[in-house]
């Protein structure tokens, strides 16, 4: 059974969309500046629900930046928080922690998707030059996650799936410029912080799986999406902490 209609919902249907036994919560608040309680509550109300039902694997989706000290957290981080804790206080619950998760959607204020329309247009935007951001492509996810949830770790209920290292912003510029030939207007302000993520359950994985999440990977996964000749409207499912950029 899949809860949601986005990119990481669809992407999951087709292993566990008819199973009876098996939930893949992929709905609620998915961007990470919100900050209406409402939007909040809504996401709790469903999740609720859907734990009510009870039996088998209950998979749900977070974000990587919920292990950030608690003075750092956003209301957002916060909120994932407590959503986490209701998952995994529930016999087979497993909680998937995502960065930003890179396939193709036509969302303009995902990351990717903003830095990408905003170099073509040329439109000027401000870089956090110290924040960090990891990518991840969302076939790399499904496989990962559908591995996990069917042969989930003993012990283990909360796993980060995402690129071995995270890049600093003014790189992860630097490689939309070269992947898309033209340069970016925009400048930069000395603000946001390291992105460390915990992946070494997940490289060992992913090494069973033949993918490689290590030098380059960044690379890779934008200029598979965001390469002209391939373009059609690709872009991120999830934005983790912090601002990193601003249009003006």
């Amino acid at each position: 059974m899949i809860v949601g209609k986005g990119l990481l919902a669809q992407a999951f249907t087709p292993h566990f969309g008819t199973s009876p036994d098996i939930v893949i919560f992929a709905s609620g608040v998915s961007n990470s500046l919100e900050s209406r309680l409402e939007e909040f509550e809504r996401e709790r109300a469903l999740l609720l629900h859907s734990l009510s039902r009870g039996g088998g694997r209950f998979v749900y989706f977070s974000s990587c930046g919920v292990t950030a000290a608690e003075s750092e957290l956003s209301l957002y981080m916060r909120h994932k928080r407590s959503m986490e804790s209701l998952v995994l206080g529930t016999p087979g619950g497993l909680v998937l922690r995502l960065p930003q998760v890179v396939g193709r959607t036509d969302n303009p204020h995902t990351l990717t998707n903003f830095l990408r329309n905003h170099i073509v247009s040329g439109e000027h935007f401000t870089v956090w030059a110290q924040a960090e951001r990891n990518l991840v492509d969302i076939d790399d996810v499904v496989k990962i996650g559908v591995r996990l949830t069917n042969e989930p770790p003993i012990g283990v209920t909360a796993i980060s799936i995402a690129a071995a290292r995270s890049s600093p912003m003014p790189h992860i510029v630097k490689i939309f410029e070269r992947v898309l030939g033209r340069s970016a207007n925009c400048s930069f302000v000395q603000k946001g912080a390291p992105m460390v993520i915990d992946t070494a359950l997940v490289e060992s994985l992913s090494a069973k799986l033949s993918i490689d999440l290590g030098d380059g990977y960044i690379d890779r996964v934008i200029e598979r999406y965001y390469a002209p000749s391939l373009y059609g409207g690709a872009g991120d499912a999830t934005t983790d902490s912090n601002a990193w950029t601003t249009s003006s």
